[in-house]
């Protein structure tokens, strides 16, 4: 999160990399789905088109899909295949569900892969290679990183959100360690950061309860679901604009649009820069 009015973060799944404590993002993403509506969608559309562009007639990878939304969301715009994969086997399920609602004459398939282990994911490269809020969260980024690259086609698109870093970065990632692990500490640390986040909103004479009233709207996303992604998504890494930037062109990217690329002092936490490159060369 950072300390701007559209701190909190959206998670869409996660990769994988052994570790003692993993947050069950599959449980979150279940409960939220099970709610979402065409203004979902919609949102997620619109979310896609401004940093992706048009994916009509495209292959699509969304690595880490989580709820399978913004799979489906590419479709609805045109996409012409569509591959979702997740670590969880929860995100998984949720996605098969929520692409059979809306796409369910679509080309898609929903399934496991591992974006650290190469022999759980397809052999072919795609037009557009998709992976929102999801490579911080496997335990090695920049493995996940170079490895999401390698599915990029020629002159195709790698579309990819990551953590900004920031001075208190350290001490989030001790705090997902935590939340992740000890399920009974998870609504005390919740109903706090809530509270505090209410109040620092109050005290910068904003407007805290429209704010959580709107979220959905101006998100796509319900406030407390977001709240509890952030708390809890660990394995947890982050990145300067200037450090991604640079790893990702060294692998023969361009980079094609940028969003949100500065980080704050990260109080409540940090943000989830944007980026859509464009491949160069192999």
């Amino acid at each position: 999160m950072t300390g701007s009015e559209s701190s909190i973060c959206e998670q869409h799944g996660q990769g994988g990399a052994s570790t003692e404590a993993r947050y069950d993002f599959g449980r979150n993403w279940s409960e939220l789905a099970a709610r979402f509506e065409e203004e979902h969608l919609d949102h997620a559309c619109e979310d896609l088109r401004r940093l992706v562009g048009d994916v009509k007639g495209r292959t699509f990878l969304d690595i880490g899909c989580g709820s399978g939304l913004h799979s489906a969301a590419a479709l609805r715009l045109g996409a012409r295949k569509v591959l979702a994969l997740d670590y969880d086997v929860g995100c998984v399920e949720t996605a098969n569900a929520v692409l059979s609602r809306f796409a369910p004459n679509g080309n898609w398939r929903a399934r496991r892969g591992d974006v650290l282990n190469k022999g759980s994911l397809p052999s072919e490269t795609f037009d557009v290679v998709y992976s929102w809020g999801v490579l911080h969260h496997t335990g090695d980024m920049w493995a996940a990183i170079r490895n999401a690259a390698e599915f990029v086609g020629p002159s195709g698109w790698l579309a990819i959100a990551i953590y900004l870093k920031t001075p208190l970065c350290g001490f989030w990632t001790a705090e997902k360690r935590l939340y992740s692990s000890q399920r009974w500490l998870r609504p005390p640390v919740k109903a706090l950061f809530v509270s505090a986040y209410m109040l620092a909103r109050t005290l910068r004479h904003r407007d805290a309860f429209s704010f959580v009233r709107n979220y959905r709207e101006r998100r796509g996303m319900e406030f407390l679901a977001d709240v509890d992604d952030w708390l809890g998504g660990y394995p947890y890494q982050s990145a300067s604009a200037a450090e991604l930037e640079a790893m990702v062109e060294s692998l023969g990217f361009r980079t094609k649009e940028r969003f949100n690329v500065n980080a704050g002092v990260g109080l409540f936490g940090t943000g989830c820069g944007e980026w859509c490159f464009e491949r160069t060369h192999c």
